[in-house]
């Protein structure tokens, strides 16, 4: 009866060919498996086949649930910030988040020398977290540089120390959980995929928070550029247009940011400089801007600096950004590739209350003539235009080559002074060649204030030998790092006991720094009594409106802790800089 004793999966009916070949389709594979589990495990899969199916469908429902109800609980339970990389918000919270406790002990993270690693090369930031006087101050001490073996070794100290900069570290792709304030934080990096330029750049965090109130949020952001713009103080800040790579858009990249200049630095008719800057105070105060808008006038403001170069035309928009606390908007016309697309991209995304100076602005080529210009100093050609004198544009037009790439004179004047520019900037233009300008650049609403940079005259000559020998403060050596930690050492500890007594050592220090410094009050006190005298030799010497406040600045430079010597030899460099300015316009003949 051994037929009776028959295995019953094999006299259970199979799968139809087209079952089977559904199957197949489905689940790749699903023959030979099939085959393996009949033939070497005795197990035949169609037996569970509706078990697994109705696993299957029970794993996409729980999936899909789950993913419906964590989608629920984001959009009504869960407040979320979006940080875009192209918002300088991304650069603050960076920074921030380089600085919290918490990075130091997680293990995903991002290191570099920058909170953003997607600054551009020109940007020189690192001194934000290098106390300047940390290695130098000690070397400010008396006897400590007077001798060349003295500064073989600090300047071997300042080579190996630069050659390390400050890590910072900062979250890697992903999500990160992090407290702030007793509240569990999430923050997620994401970054699409691919292989477009385009995708390495875009970048997004999203700052997360149990709850609806996002006020914790807000708090976040707020300390993240509290932190930032302290980091500044006081002083001005410098952007300039940059784009990522070729073909992109510009954008305002910032680039450094530099103590303030004193105005009383720029070698300038006294007059002049307050008038430049009782203008600017006017065009700022509130009520200007309501006088402007119940008028219907454009709120803007332009000036002119001209003169030779090296007169102090830059230098005096620097040093009233830094007196009014604006920041520095630099802008280069001569690039080929900036147009005029860009130039009112940017021009658009400027704050309301800043500075935007364009440097040189006759050598861009494109504000000398209304037609088409080629300029060949800049090796490109440029197209100008303006909507005033369509017929003047036709008939150049007509003779001249084709337009390139560039920003026409047109397209400057819109973004100037169009119907749809920017309001509340000031607009500062600096030029060598006044003359060369086109006279719609220069007219009333877009250069609203010409003020002329001449050679030095005596005074100036005057102040500027005042400037470069009186006294600063931090000249002395009792300002010295070293000093201020003997200082800071007599200091109460934290628990309120004061600290032991010097050591032998330390207390020499003391008095080597007390004697140093009244020898250097004894050397300032005789130094200032004749500063003014020496000026006044120093001018009758160098005659008035000849040289450049940069040519005179130059050569006191090479005499700066000596003002008897620069006298000395003031009568032969003043002979030497004729010969040479003699021999250049002769060449140039």
């Amino acid at each position: 009866m051994e037929f009776n004793n028959t295995n019953p999966s094999t006299t259970r009916p199979g799968l139809s060919s087209s079952d089977s070949a559904m199957l197949e389709v489905l689940v790749p594979g699903y023959t030979l498996i099939s085959r393996f589990l009949v033939s070497y495990l005795h197990i035949d899969p169609t037996i569970y086949l509706q078990q697994l199916v109705l696993l299957a469908l029970l794993g996409a429902a729980v999936r899909y649930i789950s993913l419906y109800i964590v989608d629920l609980v984001k959009e009504y339970f869960v407040s979320t910030a979006e940080i875009r990389l192209d918002d300088e918000v991304f650069t603050y919270f960076m920074y921030w988040m380089s600085r919290q406790p918490h990075m130091k002990r997680t293990n995903r993270f991002v290191a570099g020398v920058k909170a953003n690693g997607y600054q551009s090369e020109e940007e020189d930031e690192d001194e934000d977290d290098v106390n300047p006087d940390k290695s130098e101050g000690e070397w400010d001490e008396p006897g400590s540089s007077e001798s060349a073996d003295d500064f073989d070794e600090y300047w071997a100290k300042v080579v190996s120390r630069d050659k390390y900069k400050p890590l910072r570290f900062t979250p890697s792709q992903g999500s990160h959980v992090f407290w702030y304030k007793n509240r569990p934080l999430m923050l997620q990096r994401q970054k699409e995929d691919g292989n477009n330029r385009m995708v390495l750049i875009n970048e997004r965090l999203y700052l997360s928070c149990l709850g609806r109130d996002a006020s914790i949020l807000r708090d976040v952001l707020n300390e993240a550029q509290e932190a930032y713009v302290q980091r500044d103080g006081n002083r001005t800040i410098i952007y300039r247009g940059h784009r990522y790579y070729s073909g992109s858009s510009w954008y305002w990249n910032r680039c450094m940011a530099r103590s303030p200049r004193p105005l009383s630095t720029v070698v300038l008719d006294v007059e002049q400089k307050q008038d430049f800057i009782d203008d600017i105070k006017e065009y700022l105060h509130p009520r200007t801007r309501r006088w402007y808008s119940n008028r219907g006038i454009p709120y803007r403001r332009g000036y002119l600096l001209h003169g030779p170069p090296g007169t102090g035309k830059t230098s005096l928009c620097f040093a009233a950004a830094g007196l009014l606390g604006l920041k520095l908007y630099l802008l280069n016309l001569n690039s080929k590739a900036l147009d005029e697309d860009n130039l009112s991209s940017l021009f658009s995304e400027l704050p309301q209350r800043c500075i935007v100076l364009l440097e040189d602005i006759d050598t861009a080529g494109i504000t000398k003539s209304r037609g088409k210009t080629v300029v060949t100093n800049v090796k490109s050609e440029d197209e100008t235009g303006d909507d005033f004198e369509i017929e003047e544009i036709d008939k150049i037009g007509a003779e001249e080559p084709a337009k390139a790439d560039g920003i026409t004179l047109s397209g400057l004047l819109n973004v100037i002074d169009g119907v749809a520019a920017s309001e509340g900037r000031i607009l500062v233009m600096t030029s060598n060649h006044p003359d060369q300008l086109d006279a719609a650049l220069l007219r009333p609403g877009r250069v609203d204030m010409s003020i002329e940079f001449r050679y030095a005259s005596s005074e100036a000559i005057e102040e500027l030998f005042t400037a470069i020998y009186a006294t600063m403060e931090g000249d002395s050596p009792q300002t010295s790092a070293s000093s201020r930690r003997l200082t800071n050492g007599n200091a109460k500890q934290p628990n309120g006991r004061t600290p032991s007594p010097p050591n032998m050592k330390r207390t020499k220090s003391q008095e080597l720094n007390e004697k140093a410094e009244k020898e250097h009050k004894d050397r300032v006190a005789s130094l200032q009594a004749r500063v003014s005298a020496l000026a006044k030799q120093f001018a009758s010497i160098v005659p008035a409106a000849e040289f450049t406040a940069a040519e005179i600045q130059g050569y006191l430079l090479n005499h700066k802790s000596t003002p008897e010597a620069a006298i000395k030899g003031a009568e032969t460099w003043v002979q030497n800089l004729r010969e040479k300015k003699k021999a250049r316009e002769e060449k140039s003949a």
